[in-house]
């Protein structure tokens, strides 16, 4: 518990700001520590179409760790999120950052130790906007934050369907709303009937979908043939084929790919 009273303690020294809040394990960890500081943070949830999670489960795991109001934010993403560049995180974190009000008061998210040194070009863009990030600062790491943030009351179901759906689409194929609701629905699909919050539904081009899994008992669900008919037939409205990964779901690659590249 060092690490959870010692973000507690940095929200004593930083009392006031806006949290860009996701509902995850990582910024719940930031507002349940900056509430049992007593700071005056408010948090901000952007709905740019690419959430796995809905407004009415982020009002809810805001209360849940101690905030009396969610800030919620609705954005159609530019022409530069839905090209999808390999830099589309940044153009995506500067479009969010540039609608935080600008009244002087400081930012902060929910970027933990974990992340430093991935390839993550909207880091670019929290830094530009001098973005804080108290569990990068402390040393907490993804792994930590999860036991942290259920200590302030989080409710892990909502954290576990906080995820980004942009990232599912390989890099230059756009990030069209068909193909957005094709993942969003594929991914619902085996969670409610696995619980298998880590289900990874990607596209890797024109034609292909692929299905990465991580739970046993979703393995085991693809046996049945009229799931597949049913998985093929929500896949299919974007995609010519709709494969199963053998292996197990995984950070997403086309990342590992750039900074593979990157470093030759």
């Amino acid at each position: 518990m060092e690490k959870q009273e010692a973000l507690i303690n940095w929200f004593k020294k930083h009392t006031k700001g806006y949290l860009l809040f996701s509902g995850g394990f990582d910024s719940s960890a930031v507002l349940g520590a900056a509430m049992k500081a007593g700071a005056s943070i408010q948090p901000i949830w952007v709905n740019n179409g690419f959430n796995r999670a809905k407004a009415n489960d982020m009002l809810i795991q805001a209360r849940n760790l101690g905030a009396s109001d969610l800030k919620i934010i609705e954005v159609t993403p530019g022409e530069m999120v839905v090209a999808n560049p390999e830099r589309r995180c940044y153009h995506c974190k500067s479009h969010i950052l540039s609608l935080v009000p600008k009244d002087g008061q400081p930012i902060y998210d929910g970027t933990t130790a974990s992340d430093l040194g991935n390839y993550r070009p909207g880091k670019q863009a929290l830094d530009e906007y001098k973005v804080q990030s108290p569990l990068a600062e402390l040393g907490i790491t993804s792994w930590e934050t999860k036991d942290i943030a259920m200590a302030f009351g989080a409710d892990p179901l909502f954290a576990e369907h906080e995820s980004c759906l942009a990232t599912r689409i390989n890099y230059n194929h756009l990030l069209t709303p068909e193909r957005i609701k094709a993942i969003y629905e594929v991914e619902n699909y085996i969670i409610d009937k696995t619980g298998d919050f880590h289900v990874r539904c990607r596209i890797d081009d024109a034609d292909h979908m692929r299905i990465e899994l991580s739970k046993p008992e979703s393995f085991a669900l693809i046996v049945e043939e009229k799931v597949r008919e049913e998985l093929f037939e929500i896949g299919n409205k974007v995609s010519l084929f709709v494969t199963i990964d053998v292996k197990r779901s995984r950070p997403n690659e086309y990342d590992k790919r750039i900074k593979k590249e990157g470093e030759n």
